[in-house]
C-alpha cells in the first residue's frame, strides 16, 4: 500500500514539472503559417444568405483573436432591415419565372434611376431545376443590357441554389434596362422528344433582385418615381393611398384619374391600388405610397406639411415619418387646387384616341414592346425581338409578341404568312417538322421531307387569322428534330453540341389586309384595348353601389388596367343613379345585390342571381365518376345514332372550324347566366337598352370579393384569358372561364371604304355558311335566268 502511494505521488510532481516546462516554453511548431492558401472565391459568385444579416463563423481552429470582425458579418438590429429592402430591386415581373424545354428564353427592361444606376449592384439569384437536367450540358445565363453577368452549370435538383455576382461597372444606366433570362437544358439520359418536355428550370423571383451598395437617393421628380417602382417579391407593383376624403362621392373622380396616370407611368404587368383613410400601409420593394388631400383634411394624419400647401397645389415626393420611404404628397388649400396637381402628372400620359398608337406597352414584362399591326405589314424576327441562334437539341422553341387592334375581324379567313429563314443537319431525317402556335393554339405544321439537310430562304408559312385576337398575341415557332442518333442514345449523346437547326433573325411575319368592324360585346376587345372606351371622347358614365375601400380599390384597379391596355387614362363621370346614365357607355360596380335589375338583363345575367348566388355551394356527394359519365351519355346522346351524329359534330369542329350554328339563318337567342355558386367574380358586357352603348359590369356576392376578383383578373397571366360576353372568376382554385356572345351588333370604327366591306362580307360570310350556300345558288339561277334570257332575245333562232 505504500508502494503504491509512493508510485502515485512521483508520478503527479512528474506531471507538474511537465506542465511547468511547458509554460515555460515558447509555442510549439505551427504548420499553419506553411500550409498552402485557401484558393480565393471567384470574384463573382459567393454564397450568401441574402434573406438575413450574415452571422460570424465559428472557427475555433484558428482564431483570429486580434483581427476585427468586419462590419458586414456583425449581427444587423431589426430596424436595418427596411433599408435591405430599400436597397433591393426585384427583377422578375411575375409570381413565378419557369424555363422549361431545351431551349426557353425570356426578356424584359427594369427601369433604374440615375442613382439607381450610377451604384455598385450584385445581382443575387435562386434557381431550382428538375432531377433529370444534365448539368455537364445545361446552362442558365443571366445578361443585363447584353452584358452577361450569369454563366452558370444548372445543378441543383435537391435544393434551391443561391448565387450572387457583382455587377460590373457602367453595365446599369438611367431608364430601361434590358434582362434576359436564357436557359440551354439537356436530359441526363433519354433522347426522345417526350423526354424535353421533362426539363425545367424555376427562378424564384422572391430571392432574384439587384442589390444596391447603401440606399439609393431618391428619385429627382415624381415621374421618375413611379417609372422605378418595379414590383414586389411576388411581382405586384402596389399603390398604396392615404385619402382621409375617399369615402366622399365628389373625390372618385380625382382618385381614378390619378390611379390611371400611375398605371400608364409605371408600365408593370401586375399593379393594385389600395385606399385607407387614416395610414400608409407597409412600404418597400414595389410598394408606392400616394397621400392626397386638402391642408385640413391631411392634418390630423400627415403633419409633415409643406408650408406653401396651404395657399397653392401642391405635387411633390417627400418623406413619410412613420417608414422613411419616399411617398407623393398631392395637397392644397381646396380640392380644385389637388385636381390641378393631379393633371400636372396624369397630363403626360394622355393621348388624344384619334391618334394612332404604333406600339403596345408590353416591354416590362416581355421585351420588345409588341407592334401594332393594322394590316399589310411586313417585320423581320429582328425586329420582333428574336436573334439568330443555332440549337443542337431535339426540340426548338422561340416566340414573338405583336398586337392588332379592336376591330380586329378576320377570325374565319385570311392568312398571315411566315417567311422563315432556317437550316438544318443532314442527320435530321424526315419525319421532322415546324410548327406554329398563335396564344397557345396549333395554327400550323410544316413538315420536313429531305434526308440530306437542307436551307430555307423566306420558305413561306401560311396559317390562318382565327386564332388572332384583339389586343396582345404571341406567336410560337416550334422544331421537332427527329435523327437516328437518338433512336441510338448512346450515353453521353445528350450533350453533343453540334448544332442540328439554325433559324435567322431575317425571317419575316407578314401581316395581310384584314376586315375591321368593332363588334358589342366583345370582352377580348375590352381587354386587348379597352375597346370601346378607348375610343370615346366623352366621359363614361359610372356607378358605384358604394363608396367604401373595397368597392373603390376594385373600380380603380380594373379602370386602371383598362387604360394600360388601351394606352391613355379613360375619363369617367361618376353618377349617383344608375337612370341618370340613359344609353350612354357606361361601367357598373358593385356588390351582386345591389345591381339594378334592368342592368343584369340588359348583360343577360338573371335577376334572380341576386337571391340564387349563395356564398357557399352544397356539398358534392361522392359518386362514382364512370357510373355518372354513362348516365350522363345516355341522357345527353339518347342512342346510338345521335351519339354518331355527335361525334361527326365534333369531328367538324376540331378539324375544320364548323358547328351547327354556322348552318342557322339567324343566330340564336343569347342564354341568360346563371352564375354558379363557386364563381367568386363576374365581368360581363352588354349593350345599353337602345343598342347604341355598352354597358359593362363588374360584380360579386361582397364587397371583398370584388376586390379580391378585380385585383386577379387583371394579373397579366388571367386578364389575357378575358374573352366572350362574360367572364367569371373561382377565387378558390383559381379559374377563368368566358362564356361566348352568339348575338353582336357592329359598330362603325374606320372610314367606309368598298375594300373593307368586301373583307367584313368575306368573314361573315365564312362564320354563316348556309347565308353563303343560299347566296351561291341565288346568284346560280341568276346567271341562268339571263343567260336564258339573253339568249333568247340575241341568240340564233331555231
Amino acid at each position: 500500500m505504500n508502494r503504491s502511494l509512493a508510485c502515485l505521488t512521483l508520478a503527479l510532481t512528474a506531471l507538474l514539472a511537465v506542465v511547468r516546462i511547458s509554460d515555460a516554453q515558447p509555442a510549439p511548431f505551427d504548420m499553419s503559417g506553411e500550409r498552402p492558401p485557401e484558393p480565393p472565391a471567384p470574384p463573382r459568385l459567393v454564397f450568401p444568405d441574402l434573406s438575413r444579416p450574415p452571422v460570424p463563423q465559428d472557427r475555433t481552429s484558428a482564431p483570429q483573436r486580434h483581427a476585427p470582425a468586419p462590419s458586414d458579418a456583425a449581427p444587423r438590429p431589426a430596424a436595418d432591415a427596411r433599408e435591405q429592402d430599400r436597397s433591393r430591386r426585384y427583377l422578375v415581373p411575375a409570381s413565378d419565372l419557369a424555363l422549361a424545354g431545351e431551349y426557353d428564353r425570356r426578356s424584359w427592361s427594369i427601369y433604374l434611376t440615375e442613382e439607381q444606376a450610377a451604384s455598385p449592384a450584385k445581382l443575387n439569384l435562386q434557381y431550382q431545376n428538375a432531377i433529370v437536367v444534365a448539368p455537364e450540358a445545361s446552362l442558365l445565363t443571366v445578361s443585363i443590357n447584353e452584358h452577361e453577368i450569369v454563366r452558370q452549370r444548372i445543378s441543383s435538383p435537391n435544393g434551391p441554389n443561391r448565387l450572387a455576382f457583382d455587377v460590373p461597372p457602367n453595365v446599369l444606366h438611367p431608364g430601361g434596362n434590358l434582362v434576359e433570362f436564357r436557359a440551354t437544358q439537356r436530359h441526363r439520359t433519354d433522347c426522345d422528344i417526350r423526354s424535353t418536355y421533362d426539363l425545367w428550370t424555376n427562378v424564384d423571383p422572391s430571392q432574384t433582385y439587384l442589390e444596391f451598395t447603401g440606399i439609393p437617393a431618391p428619385a429627382p421628380s415624381v415621374t421618375e418615381a413611379v417609372r422605378a417602382v418595379g414590383g414586389d417579391a411576388n411581382g405586384n407593383t402596389e399603390f398604396q393611398f392615404l385619402v382621409p376624403a375617399a369615402g366622399q362621392a365628389g373625390r372618385t373622380k380625382s382618385l381614378l384619374r390619378l390611379a390611371q396616370g400611375l398605371s400608364l407611368l409605371s408600365g408593370m404587368p401586375n399593379q393594385l391600388f389600395s385606399f385607407n383613410s387614416d395610414r400608409l400601409g407597409a412600404l418597400g420593394p414595389g410598394k408606392f405610397g400616394v397621400i392626397i388631400g386638402t391642408v385640413a383634411e391631411l392634418q390630423p394624419v400627415f403633419p409633415a406639411l409643406p408650408p406653401s400647401a396651404g395657399s397653392a397645389a401642391t405635387a411633390a415626393l417627400v418623406k413619410d415619418p412613420n417608414s422613411d420611404e419616399q411617398v407623393l404628397l398631392l395637397t392644397g388649400p381646396s380640392w380644385n387646387a389637388i385636381d390641378a396637381a393631379v393633371e400636372t402628372i396624369v397630363a403626360p400620359t394622355d393621348r388624344p384616341p384619334e391618334i394612332r398608337r404604333d406600339v403596345m406597352a408590353t416591354q416590362r414584362w416581355a421585351a420588345p414592346d409588341a407592334p401594332l399591326l393594322f394590316g399589310g405589314e411586313r417585320l423581320s424576327f429582328s425586329q420582333l425581338g428574336l436573334r439568330t441562334t443555332e440549337f443542337s437539341g431535339r426540340r426548338f422553341r422561340t416566340s414573338f409578341n405583336i398586337a392588332v387592334p379592336s376591330d380586329f375581324y378576320a377570325s374565319a379567313y385570311g392568312e398571315a404568312n411566315l417567311l422563315i429563314d432556317a437550316a438544318f443537319a443532314a442527320n435530321v431525317r424526315p419525319g421532322s417538322h415546324l410548327d406554329v402556335y398563335v396564344n397557345g393554339n396549333v395554327a400550323t405544321n410544316l413538315p420536313i421531307t429531305s434526308d440530306n439537310g437542307g436551307l430555307f430562304r423566306h420558305l413561306p408559312i401560311r396559317m390562318t387569322l382565327r386564332h388572332f385576337k384583339p389586343g396582345l398575341n404571341s406567336v410560337s415557332l416550334e422544331a421537332i428534330l427527329l435523327t437516328d442518333e437518338d433512336d441510338v442514345c448512346i450515353p453521353g449523346s445528350t450533350a453533343s453540341t453540334e448544332p442540328r437547326f439554325a433559324l435567322f433573325d431575317s425571317s419575316e411575319f407578314n401581316m395581310p389586309q384584314y376586315a375591321r368592324i368593332g363588334r358589342n360585346p366583345s370582352l377580348e376587345a375590352l381587354s386587348g384595348t379597352a375597346f370601346p372606351y378607348s375610343r370615346r371622347t366623352d366621359p363614361i358614365m359610372l356607378w358605384m353601389d358604394r363608396f367604401d375601400a373595397n368597392t373603390l380599390t376594385a373600380t380603380s384597379t380594373f379602370l386602371s388596367r383598362l387604360a394600360f391596355v388601351g394606352g391613355h387614362p379613360i375619363t369617367v363621370e361618376p353618377v349617383a343613379s344608375p337612370g341618370a346614365i340613359g344609353n350612354r357607355d357606361a361601367l357598373f360596380a358593385g356588390s351582386i345585390s345591389q345591381i339594378p335589375s334592368t342592368v343584369l338583363s340588359q348583360v343577360n345575367i338573371a335577376p334572380e342571381s341576386v337571391a340564387t348566388w349563395r356564398a357557399a355551394g352544397a356539398p358534392v356527394q361522392n359518386e362514382d365518376t364512370m357510373a355518372t359519365f354513362e348516365k350522363w351519355r345516355t341522357q345527353v346522346r339518347g342512342s346510338i345514332w345521335r351519339d354518331q351524329i355527335a361525334r361527326f359534330q365534333e369531328w367538324l369542329n376540331r378539324n375544320f372550324n364548323i358547328s351547327l350554328s354556322s348552318f342557322q339563318l339567324l343566330p340564336q337567342p343569347e342564354q341568360i347566366f346563371h352564375p354558379s355558386s363557386n364563381d367568386t367574380f363576374i365581368l360581363a358586357q352588354g349593350q345599353s337598352t337602345n343598342g347604341n352603348g355598352s354597358w359593362t359590369v363588374i360584380s360579386a356576392r361582397t364587397p371583398e370579393e370584388l376586390r379580391q376578383g378585380a385585383e386577379a383578373l387583371t394579373r397579366q397571366q388571367n386578364w389575357q384569358q378575358v374573352t366572350g360576353r362574360i367572364t367569371t372568376y373561382e377565387g378558390k382554385i383559381q379559374k377563368v372561364a368566358s362564356l361566348s356572345a352568339s348575338r353582336f351588333t357592329f359598330v362603325q370604327t374606320v372610314s367606309p371604304s368598298l375594300g373593307n366591306y368586301r373583307l367584313i362580307a368575306a368573314n361573315w360570310l365564312s362564320n354563316n355558311i348556309l347565308f353563303y350556300s343560299l347566296a351561291l345558288v341565288a346568284l346560280a339561277v341568276f346567271l341562268g335566268l339571263s343567260t336564258a334570257a339573253l339568249l333568247s332575245s340575241f341568240g340564233r333562232s331555231r
